[in-house]
């Protein structure tokens, strides 16, 4: 729990400074007022934490590792155990290091009387806004057992579809470092190598060759700047990215790039799909519902357009309506929610919508994937044929030169 300095006056005027532990500001203010008249000021500890104790970098937060915390809280509580007693259980089973720790840490708020779901929300900075929020609604309606089994299925569902995508993708991806590294080889030892053979002939040397072999000498003689060029690039992206205006242009442009464009198109209706469905499912409204949502979108741009429905939302407009006006939800989406909204089945019918997309998500994954693996080996087909060729050429033309001596 988290502890707190106040100061302030007694009531016989003397001023006192003193600690209390709360669970937030306010609650360390009530406290603090207990024990002196008047509180002047409240500030919260900020512990100091030395460089090897200190979390480097976001903590590896699998989805699969939350679909089975959420399976096992299910269990437990259905099972009738009480909510501090399931805490400090999943924390002793839980392996992945970070969620142990903020269980941990969780399980001493609860046993102080704070709700799960605040606790979480406290602890958890990285945490998904779906699992905090539904958590939430279930401790209010008292189906806290139901809420987990949804979460359950949710992100076990999730963790499915990424790990079909990522076992897609691998082979593209290892083929084309492996093509990476065996041309900076060749630039930088092997072509130096059979071009100092080749000028040793004396022959006349082609374009082609010379054109090759001057690339391998500039490759090779700053081959260090070239590698700190492209970490400097790459940290150019990066940082750029982070701002504004390029999450915008890079969320754009994933949505926008052919063949795989609709790759995240697909992806995210299914995410907002199955994200809505399970939160309306565990008693939020549609328009807590999309504030969630719009702050679990992977797309920058997608999630954008989620969160100005809230608004509208609001102000009485529907949900299909309001999704009408977005440009990269599929119209089969929409004009499927409108029909759910319309028949009062709308948290069934964003289900089915989710298990669609997510197979269609599938389903383009694997077409981009096709024309991609032949493209990556005509790449390297042509390269290699472009060597070969430059450095056969030489030869070529002074056998050439001997047989018409001849």
């Amino acid at each position: 729990m988290p502890t707190f300095t106040y100061t302030g006056t007694a009531q016989n005027g003397k001023q006192v400074k003193g600690v209390v532990e709360a669970f937030s500001e306010i609650e360390a203010m009530e406290k603090a007022r207990a024990l002196a008249y008047v509180v002047s000021e409240v500030k919260m500890v900020r512990g100091k934490r030395g460089l090897l104790s200190a979390d480097i970098g976001k903590p590896r937060l699998k989805t699969k590792d939350i679909a089975i915390l959420c399976s096992q809280f299910a269990i437990i509580i259905q099972a009738g155990m009480s909510a501090v007693k399931a805490v400090s259980l999943v924390a002793d089973q839980t392996t992945n290091k970070y969620l142990k720790k903020v269980l941990t840490e969780a399980a001493v708020d609860v046993q102080s009387g704070h709700s799960l779901a605040d606790s979480l929300e406290s602890k958890g900075k990285y945490l998904p806004r779906v699992l905090i929020e539904t958590i939430r609604v279930g401790e209010e309606s008292g189906n806290l057992s139901e809420s987990f089994s949804r979460l359950h299925s949710y992100f076990d569902k999730r963790a499915k579809v990424a790990g079909k995508v990522a076992g897609a993708l691998t082979y593209p991806i290892f083929v084309l470092i492996i093509a990476v590294v065996v041309v900076m080889v060749m630039m930088v030892f092997v072509i130096p190598a059979i071009g100092g053979m080749v000028s040793s002939l004396g022959s006349e040397m082609p374009a082609i060759t010379q054109f090759l072999i001057d690339t391998s000498d500039f490759v090779a003689n700053n081959i260090l700047w070239i590698l700190l060029g492209m970490a400097l690039f790459v940290a150019l992206v990066i940082l750029f990215g982070k701002q504004e205006v390029g999450k915008d242009l890079y969320a754009g442009i994933a949505l926008r790039v052919p063949v795989l464009g609709k790759i995240t198109v697909y992806s995210g209706a299914a995410q907002f799909a199955n994200t809505m469905a399970t939160l309306i499912a565990a008693g939020l409204s549609t328009a807590r519902a999309i504030n969630v949502t719009s702050r679990v979108m992977n797309n920058y741009v997608h999630s954008k357009e989620v969160a100005r429905m809230e608004a509208d939302l609001q102000s009485g407009i529907s949900l299909g309506e309001c999704m009408s006006k977005t440009n990269y939800f599929p119209n089969a989406l929409v004009e499927m929610t409108t029909v759910g909204e319309q028949t009062g089945e709308l948290e069934e019918t964003l289900a089915v919508m989710g298990e669609y997309y997510d197979s269609e998500t599938e389903r383009v994954t694997n077409h981009a994937l096709s024309l991609m693996e032949p493209a990556l080996m005509v790449i390297m087909a042509l390269f290699a044929g472009f060597i070969v060729v430059a450095l056969y050429l030489p030869m070529f033309t002074m056998y050439s030169g001997i047989q018409s001596g001849i």
